[in-house]
């Protein structure tokens, strides 16, 4: 905004000294004006013929109350001639320099600015977001800035004291991959993130150089859901350790994204998250992720006029809530089979040929809504098993069975 303001300033000074220079050349002195000195010659005359005795005084009178008339008029006549030249070529100027101003002024805050920054410059924003990623907090600064508020969940009966038998075999042989590894997926499957997490930096370290590159993502993701989101630069190195050795990886693409959109650098978040919905698939678990936070980061860039693209559906979903209201209008027994129908045929799509944790959750959810909990608790535990690799896509299997009421 400064330098707008200042270029504003500047630019219209000099529109001012421009338009006074050009008055100021267009003028012309009252000697170079023919009808003028006529009339100086003829008042001069008129003096000597007093003088000679050629003319009486009250005729000599006259003879200058009239020609000084005439100069008056010819001085009014040249005035305006010089003032209309004047003014034509300077407002023509100022209207040109006047245009100048605007174009310059738009073109400093397009190149400086951004709309959706107000009046922070983009050099400026850059320089801030560089400070703000080289300053950040580590995994650990972060882990014990929330350590007041962790809360590590530890299911009631059976369930309960399997995981507690885990943590202390994984204590009493460190050295057991197979032990690290089956501790992380049932720490991830409980939402215990960092758990999980500090029981896959074990399993990585025992790994070594056969650390594969599943594990290495895996660990970052576990990272980032620990700390709700944010990318620490240990979990931002691995997801670019991943990213070497797999330029397209979606998952790791995501999470750059989302660093970049919490370092207040929302131009490559943008652009990361723009080219990963275009690529697909609809059915990745970043892919509505993306979808939900896009159009806030395009703001943020300055992208005001971006749409989000569209989604292919697919045929296999189950039924939605729409079909779900649109089934109110028809009778109980039809409305109960037309929905058993779509949902025994999500249940066996799923059995046969395997879904998105979407579809997963969606048949969850629908099985709760016809009152199959039971049925519903167990699709939740088979969903959990097949997603226990995926951190992402095990949180959502989860948020739908708190929201329905169910714990393990």
């Amino acid at each position: 905004m400064i330098v707008f303001s200042l270029s504003v300033v500047i630019i219209l000074a000099f529109v001012c000294v421009i338009f006074h220079q050009t008055l100021k050349k267009n003028s012309f002195p009252e000697e170079e004006n023919a009808d003028l000195n006529f009339y100086k010659s003829q008042l001069s005359e008129i003096e000597k013929d007093i003088l000679k005795g050629a003319v009486g005084v009250d005729e000599a009178e006259q003879l200058k109350v009239e020609i000084s008339r005439r100069i008056l008029k010819a001085k009014s006549q040249s005035f305006f001639k010089v003032s209309s030249q004047s003014a034509g070529s300077g407002l023509k100027l100022a209207l040109v320099l006047g245009v100048f101003t605007i174009v310059l002024s738009l073109g400093l805050y397009f190149s400086l600015g951004s709309f959706g920054y107000f009046d922070i410059s983009q050099i400026n924003r850059i320089k801030e977001a560089k400070i703000l990623k080289e300053t950040r907090p580590s995994q650990q600064e972060a882990w014990d800035a929330l350590s007041n508020v962790k809360t590590i969940n530890t299911p009631d009966g059976e369930m309960g004291e399997i995981i507690a038998k885990l943590r202390k075999i994984s204590k009493d042989r460190p050295d057991d991959i197979k032990g690290w590894r089956y501790l992380m997926k049932t720490e991830a499957s409980l939402n215990n993130f960092e758990n999980a997490a500090i029981a896959q930096m074990s399993l990585v370290k025992l790994l070594g150089e056969q650390v594969s590159i599943e594990d290495l993502y895996q660990l970052a993701e576990l990272m980032v859901l620990s700390l709700n989101g944010y990318v620490s630069p240990e979990a931002e190195g691995l997801f670019r350790k991943v990213l070497s050795q797999d330029s397209k990886n979606g998952g790791a693409l995501y999470y750059l994204g989302l660093m970049y959109a919490n370092l207040d650098r929302p131009d490559l978040s943008f652009e990361i998250w723009r080219k990963l919905l275009g690529r697909g698939p609809d059915d990745a678990p970043w892919i509505p992720l993306i979808r939900e936070q896009i159009l806030e980061v395009a703001w943020r860039a300055g992208q005001n006029r971006y749409e989000l693209p569209s989604t292919k559906e697919t045929s296999l979903a189950g039924p939605t809530k729409a079909d779900i209201e649109a089934s109110s209008e028809m009778a109980s027994e039809d409305r109960q089979e037309m929905i058993s129908n779509m949902v025994e045929s999500l249940a066996s799509r799923l059995e046969t040929e395997g879904g998105t944790s979407r579809e997963w959750v969606r048949l969850i959810k629908a099985l709760s809504v016809l009152g199959e909990l039971e049925r519903a608790k167990k699709t939740w535990a088979e969903a959990v098993n097949i997603y226990n690799n995926s951190p992402t896509d095990l949180t959502v299997i989860n948020n739908i069975a708190t929201e329905i009421g169910f714990s393990r």
